[in-house]
């Protein structure tokens, strides 16, 4: 999928009007420690992009190298049935204010789903290199950048651990 130069921009900041939707991500949990500084300081040094319906944002067993936030829209987070056969299968939808890409953030490891838009999304991408600069200057950002990043994953475990409860 080619990437078009126009579909792409270096941001100084995300918009005022879009910060709230950031922010109220998942119920209001994703990130919630940060503070405005803290959400200027991670768009200024973010990219974001225009991705059009069923246009691939990342894709599981690529290399993970950042964390995507979901400005605007909403997008499909697909995975590969058991053994690989057979269509991709939907894991959940998020909507703008979500987060994307942390597990491969923390671990390291190759993306472990397919992220496309549903409809016209607008991502902002950050990189790992960006975000740990941003750390490694200012280690209170660092603690209250992973404490919320923790609180998100246990949010969504729980989530998860809920919906496999009630399919039993």
């Amino acid at each position: 999928m080619a990437q078009r130069d126009d579909d792409l921009t270096r941001t100084p900041s995300l918009p005022d009007e879009l910060i709230p939707n950031v922010r109220r991500g998942l119920g209001g949990l994703v990130f919630h420690k940060l503070d405005a500084a803290d959400w200027q300081n991670l768009f200024a040094n973010g990219q974001t992009r225009i991705y059009r319906d069923g246009e691939y944002i990342c894709r599981e067993g690529d290399e993970g190298d950042s964390l995507f936030f979901v400005a605007d829209g909403e997008v499909r987070v697909l995975a590969r049935t058991l053994g690989g056969s057979g269509a991709p299968f939907e894991l959940a939808r998020l909507a703008a204010g979500s987060v994307f890409g942390e597990m491969s953030f923390l671990d390291r490891a190759k993306i472990s789903a397919t992220v496309a838009a549903d409809g016209q999304v607008e991502i902002v991408r950050l990189y790992t290199k960006d975000i740990e600069r941003l750390i490694a200057d200012d280690p209170d950002f660092g603690l209250r950048f992973y404490r919320s990043l923790a609180v998100t994953l246990s949010r969504r475990l729980r989530g998860a651990n809920r919906l496999i409860s009630e399919g039993s």
